[in-house]
């Protein structure tokens, strides 16, 4: 008896190993088309004017379209990325959409966007936020803009959460400072790659804050400009370059100030101006360095400074990046500073070597 019910096992078993094979099957993800063919099947929908070229108008349109999200999404992304910065091409045929699939490295790249899209998490802020521990500009040249809303941040986090409001049709109207109230789509699977880097450790406030304040700049130079030029769009260069003093303002209804440290101001009225400002927790960054400054730190970018120690004349500093930097010597001038998430200490002394401009808060506000 037992054997005749061993044998029946051993039947068994192919069976159910063949179906469990087979369910596995189902439940597997589909396979993905070649890019080549993913692109060839969605340019139609990009080339918004039919005419087998697409330019930098057509991609921001695909930006800001919300049927556009994955694996499309990311092509969008590393599409314009290819067409954005001196010396690249404005426009881009149909046959050189193609050419690009066929780039190894251009396929990877794409692969790579896509798994991080999957990551980032479409809550406007997690539990812990605004948290300057993760917080990290992108690709955007906005650090102006970054390193002041760092500077709020440190001073009262509860000021971003009340000034961002989600409304009924999933967008969000946002409340500046100064009285300007910025309405806000839902943002696109491709905003949400342009702006600050997002993750799994990222509400999406951040990314928010920079398209409100592009739509600001966006409505300022559409004021410049001649009537009947068309429709103008948010694209992700209208943040590149700015001054934190309008920031500021924004952000406080405060208006701003600055130092030219280089030029006319002595060491002393630097140390009067930190203690005051710092006293009375006002916004200060610095908006211009040398040249060449310390190790760990770049030229043509904006920081914030977080605090003074008035009796050790020491200044805290926050660089948007959030990076981390450890000096290779000896802390200071030649070596650097120790960094963490973008913070880190020096020395009034060596600040006034390296700062040319600081910018403030001052305690008028805006209008008188």
């Amino acid at each position: 008896m037992r054997t005749i019910k061993t044998l029946a096992m051993l039947v068994l078993l192919p069976a159910l190993g063949s179906g469990a094979a087979l369910a596995q099957r189902k439940n597997a993800p589909p396979k993905q088309v070649p890019l080549s063919q993913f692109i060839d099947e969605h340019f139609a929908h990009w080339d918004r004017n039919h005419d087998d070229v697409l330019d930098i108008a057509e991609v921001d349109r695909s930006v800001e379209d919300h049927n556009v999200f994955g694996r499309e999404a990311a092509v969008i992304f590393r599409i314009r990325e290819r067409m954005m910065g001196k010396g690249k091409p404005s426009h881009l045929s149909h046959r050189q959409v193609l050419a690009l699939a066929q780039d190894l490295a251009f396929e990877k790249a794409v692969d790579a966007t896509a798994k991080q899209l999957e990551t980032i998490d479409r809550e406007l802020f997690l539990a812990s936020e605004p948290d300057l521990s993760t917080f990290h500009q992108g690709r955007l040249g906005d650090c102006y803009l970054l390193c002041t809303v760092g500077a709020q941040v440190h001073r009262n986090p509860k000021a971003i959460r009340e000034m961002i409001h989600p409304v009924v049709t999933g967008g969000f109207q946002v409340a500046f400072g100064n009285g300007q109230k910025i309405p806000i789509s839902r943002l696109t699977d491709t905003e949400l790659l342009l702006g600050a880097q997002l993750d799994s450790h990222h509400g999406s406030w951040l990314v928010v804050l920079e398209k409100a304040y592009a739509i600001i700049r966006e409505r300022q130079r559409a004021k410049k400009k001649k009537p009947g030029n068309g429709p103008t769009i948010v694209p992700e260069d209208t943040l590149n370059g700015g001054y934190p003093g309008e920031i500021i303002s924004l952000l406080t209804g405060q208006q701003s100030a600055n130092l030219d440290v280089k030029k006319t101001t002595r060491r002393d009225q630097v140390h009067n101006m930190l203690v005051g400002r710092m006293r009375k927790r006002r916004l200060v960054c610095i908006s211009a360095v040398v040249a060449k400054p310390p190790p760990g730190m770049i030229t043509d970018h904006c920081y914030a400074i977080f605090g003074y120690d008035g009796k050790e004349r020491k200044v805290t500093i926050f660089n948007p990046w959030g990076n981390q930097f450890t000096p290779k010597g000896p802390p200071g001038l030649a070596n650097g500073y120790p960094t963490q998430h973008g913070q880190f200490t020096v020395p009034l002394d060596h600040l006034m070597q390296f700062v040319t401009q600081l910018v403030y808060e001052t305690d008028k506000p805006l209008g008188k």
